[in-house]
């Protein structure tokens, strides 16, 4: 194996790679270009969906599916990619997951109708997982430990500021209708991006396979893509269609497929085969202990992001670029803790991580408190110094992670690890929308802003002089409607239709945003609450990981 330059023995210990020059770092950005087009692609469809589905005729069950199977391919196909990787090459599954993507963007951008559309999202993130399944491989096997906070550091800004990037990307694209295209050019932007990857990647990386190996566990790839697509797509569209029984009995299947998964990874090990994944990461603390903090920080952090979302557009009637303007402190503040967390990683080693999501933590609460539910409406300047504090405890957190991880590990648990990382991040970030939209959604059916909305109503209604009779009928009608409304799986008050007249739209305005806050700040405090169980939780991670050099 070698880089352009700088020769790499396949099968050596990756925690102490060979010097490197600047060429390794050309092959960092091939990494960093991909996995920037992968996170955005997570994100960036949301805001375009109306204009994309009134263009295409698409039903709902199909939008949703525009934005879902994404992600769910992509989590099906982590730990077979990973393992294709250790076969044939790194390299090569590079460039073919690189020219799938592009190829799969370049069909989602032509495409004439709903079901193309949906076919080139699953072909998107089977591409985008063969090449991020390779990466943290990749970084683990070209730069020494000592580099590799600095590096995660990077990788970890450029991923944190594609996902919260691509509500405002998409936004802004559609908004700026660049020739004309509209909806298509959040596609075809990957383009020019993924050329740029693959020309980087050909020239600069030469990663081959490990020196031995070994077979495909061909079953064990069947059961782990079933098993992690039977739990993700329910919990990915679940809510939305009210969990019908099939979606239920989907996820429980899927469970046990799982469970029928980790069975055989025990099975093929004892029987001396390369199971998918490697028993040994687990023993190793720090790749243990991460997996957790990743699995369940992640959850908190599509939680947070699915909420305060849902509260401002939804609750409030902010466009999606109000809202990618409140979550803008929340970038900034990741990507310049992101960039320096190699520094807090120097000195306090791990306890950086506890720094981080503590910091996290101590944002999240503050939000809560900043938020004032009654008041109908929220201050955004106020907000910007806690969101700013968040993200930069997310920062802090997040991106040296990774480097916590792998710091343990020889090369072939390395190799299980790089595609099983990811897969983790994604199934806590379709559990925590699930679990915590579901909460987000209960308190919503609770509509606590309508008694607000009935005292003002009432009011409205005694200053136009209606009889009391009348006034206490209207007042209590418009009640009745308004929780039936909230607790209706659309979750929304109609703007005409409750109280009648000309004072729907002021009364359903106040009913829908107090009661959208509310929900969010209880969401908020479990966020906070949960951050801060983790921030003791990383006091388990070896203090300094990775003293090899």
């Amino acid at each position: 194996m070698a880089i352009r330059g700088i020769p790499i023995r396949a099968g050596r210990d990756i925690a102490n790679p060979p010097a490197f020059d600047g060429r390794a770092w050309a092959a960092l950005a091939a990494c960093l270009l991909a996995v920037f087009m992968q996170m955005l692609d997570l994100t960036i469809v949301n805001t375009a969906l109306p204009v994309l589905a009134r263009d295409l005729s698409a039903t709902g069950s199909v939008q949703l599916l525009v934005v879902t199977v994404y992600g769910v391919a992509f989590a099906c196909t982590l730990l077979t990619a990973s393992r294709l990787g250790d076969r044939f090459g790194r390299r090569r599954l590079f460039l073919i997951g690189m020219t799938i993507f592009t190829a799969a963007s370049l069909g989602c951008g032509i495409s004439r109708g709903p079901i193309e559309l949906v076919a080139g999202r699953v072909a998107q993130g089977v591409g985008g997982a063969a090449v991020s399944a390779q990466t943290i491989a990749i970084v683990a096997a070209v730069f020494p430990v000592r580099r590799r906070p600095l590096v995660f550091g990077v990788y970890g800004a450029v991923a944190g500021l594609a996902g919260l990037s691509g509500p405002l990307l998409g936004g802004l694209i559609v908004a700026l209708n660049p020739g004309g295209l509209g909806w298509r050019s959040i596609f075809l932007l990957n383009l020019p991006l993924g050329l740029i990857a693959l020309a980087l990647a050909a020239r600069y990386l030469d990663i081959g396979r490990a020196d031995r190996p070994g077979r495909v566990d061909a079953l064990g790839a069947v059961l782990s893509t079933v098993g992690v697509g039977a739990v993700l797509y329910p919990l990915s569209t679940g809510r939305d269609s009210g969990w019908p029984p099939s979606a239920v009995g989907l996820l429980v299947a899927g469970v046990v497929v799982l469970a029928g998964f980790g069975w055989r990874q025990r099975w093929v090990t004892v029987r001396g085969g390369t199971p998918l994944i490697s028993a040994e990461v687990f023993r190793d603390r720090g790749f243990g202990v991460g997996s957790v903090l990743l699995l369940v920080f992640y959850g908190l952090f599509a939680a947070l992001l699915f909420t305060v979302s849902m509260t401002a557009q939804t609750g409030m009637g902010w466009s999606a670029w109000q809202t990618a303007r409140l979550l803008l402190p929340f970038a900034l503040g990741a990507l310049l803790a992101a960039l320096t967390s190699p520094i807090l990683m120097v000195r306090l080693g791990s306890r950086a991580l506890t720094a981080g999501i503590g910091l996290f933590a101590l944002g999240v609460a503050q939000m809560a408190l900043t938020v004032h539910p009654a008041s109908g409406g929220v201050d955004a300047r106020a907000l910007s110094e806690p969101v700013l504090l968040a993200g930069a405890g997310m920062g802090w957190f997040a991106a040296p992670l990774p480097a916590v991880m792998v710091a343990g590990l020889g090369e072939g648990p390395t190799g299980s690890a790089s595609g099983l990382a990811p897969t983790v991040q994604q199934l806590g970030s379709a559990l925590g929308a699930a679990v915590l939209g579901s909460v987000f959604f209960a308190r919503i059916a609770v509509g606590s802003g309508v008694d607000g909305a009935k005292s003002l109503l009432a009011q409205h209604l005694s200053d136009r002089g209606l009889p009391l009779g009348d006034r206490t009928e209207t007042v209590r009608r418009f009640g009745d409607c308004a929780h039936a409304a909230f607790a209706s799986p659309s979750h929304v008050l109609p703007v005409h239709g409750c109280a009648g007249g000309g004072l729907d739209a002021t009364v359903a305005s106040a009913a829908t945003a107090q009661t959208f806050l509310q929900a969010c700040v209880t969401v908020l405090w479990i966020v906070a609450a949960l951050a801060g169980v983790l921030t003791v939780l990383t006091v388990a991670l070896p203090r300094r990981p990775g003293v090899r050099s």
